[in-house]
């Protein structure tokens, strides 16, 4: 894939650690590529897209004992003897700005455990994952993106400190806020390959996921472009595209991604995840189709082509069209339509209810003069909510309670019977959304 598309795949992969409940399982994107095709400065875009934060940690120029440190004794304030690990300084200001979010937020973590050491008694992992969405949607907190680069041009030790940060997400007893992510940055690793580099084992390369990314000659010459890259070398480019790279074989990664059980688990979580995270992408990187490729291309990632394929065609196989007419054409308990429902993919579910809404901006007033119908209908409404799952629930309540009806009134003015107390309840919305809909009374 160029890299836009990857840009794009590992913003949507880091994010959905966020709305993850799963705590055991955390997804780090592993971008795989030759050197020179922009890897690191793609990773220090995507931070600069969520107004935070990118520290690039270039691996292949490490010496052992220079990311966890070595320790050193001082003295604190009140003259006690402690030791810290040099160098310390990116985990110390990831530390600092812990404690000013938790000072700021007031809010003890009810699940901190003091075996999790002093290190850690400034953490709030207790957050629900709307929470979370809000305060980096808000600018209240802003993320960070540890960017890992040459992971597997390093000495023998340093890259097994690496992995191990990576994969346990902590260093020296302190374990990282849930505002901070990784991306990990390899050159091809393959037999075939002719860089100097560390060998992955199936077992550590299946905790990540990894993408393969190629140089786009149409990209590099935007970026040119942008860049002040002397017109004679841009135009040079446009007329030898192939003089851009080379294209030996010896430097591409040849490796094939295969199934397993926590590959599954983590395309799970991405399809889940995307409704609740579209906050975070613009109206065309949000549209159904493209969700959709994007989804195909991540499962096909993790779990390798062929998989990819017989999984999307079966969810075709098993999903029919579904209109807002036929919600309404149903039954009350919508027994026609339920199956079909729940075997909508997530990008589907999403674009139901956004069609929904636009029909009820434009019909609900109409709907409402014929009162024998409407309460069928409103039957027929709070059945297709409760079929839904619960990231679709939360998008299709909060985007209810955003939108007004052609006449410019509120359309959770007309549907709040709709939303009566116990619909509220199994919505399991947030309090913000909560007092909105009770305040249309």
């Amino acid at each position: 894939m160029n890299i836009n598309d990857a840009k794009r795949l590992i913003k949507r992969i880091i994010l959905s650690n966020l709305v993850s409940e799963k705590k055991d399982l955390a997804i780090t994107p592993l971008v795989s590529g030759k050197h020179g095709i922009g890897k690191s400065q793609m990773i220090k875009s995507i931070a600069k897209d969520l107004n935070g934060v990118c520290i690039t940690i270039e691996g292949g120029t490490l010496k052992e004992g220079e990311i966890t440190g070595l320790p050193y004794q001082y003295k604190d304030d009140n003259g006690n003897i402690k030791f810290r690990f040099l160098p310390y300084y990116a985990v110390e200001r990831i530390q600092n700005e812990e404690k000013r979010l938790y000072e700021l937020l007031k809010k003890e973590d009810e699940s901190f455990n003091f075996l999790d050491g002093d290190e850690n008694r400034y953490a709030i992992n207790n957050l629900k994952p709307l929470e979370k969405i809000e305060l980096i949607k808000n600018g209240t907190v802003k993320p960070v993106i540890i960017f890992i680069d040459e992971i597997n041009r390093t000495e023998n030790t340093v890259y097994k400190e690496l992995m191990n940060i990576l994969l346990t997400r902590s260093v020296n007893g302190y374990n990282f806020p849930w505002w901070v992510f990784f991306v990990g940055a390899m050159n091809p690793s393959t037999q075939n390959s002719i860089y100097a580099t560390n060998e992955m084992d199936p077992a550590q390369l299946d905790r990540f996921l990894k993408l393969k990314v190629k140089e786009d000659a149409r990209q590099w010459i935007k970026y040119g472009e942008e860049h002040n890259v002397s017109p004679s070398i841009l135009d040079f480019i446009r007329e030898n595209k192939k003089c851009l790279s080379t294209d030996d074989k010896d430097l591409e990664d040849e490796e094939k991604p295969t199934p397993s059980p926590r590959g599954w688990d983590m395309i799970d979580t991405l399809l889940k995840s995307e409704p609740l995270l579209r906050c975070f992408f613009t109206d065309l990187e949000n549209e159904s189709s493209k969700v959709e490729n994007d989804m195909k291309k991540l499962v096909e990632a993790k779990l390798g082509a062929t998989v990819a394929t017989l999984y999307f065609s079966s969810l075709a196989i098993k999903t029919k069209k579904i209109n807002v007419e036929d919600i309404f054409n149903d039954d009350e308990n919508l027994k026609g339509l339920e199956k079909d429902i729940i075997n909508l993919s997530s990008v589907k579910k999403v674009d139901l209810c956004n069609k929904l809404i636009e029909y009820l901006k434009n019909e609900i007033e109409f709907m409402m003069l014929d009162r024998n119908k409407y309460e069928i209908q409103k039957k027929q409404l709070a059945k297709f909510i409760s079929i839904l799952d619960s990231s679709s629930k939360l998008l299709f309540a909060q985007n209810i309670v955003n939108e007004k009806t052609s006449s410019d009134v509120n359309l959770i003015d007309y549907l709040y019977d709709i939303f009566e107390t116990d619909l509220i309840e199994m919505l399991d919305l947030s309090e913000k959304t909560k007092k909105l809909i009770e305040g249309a009374r």
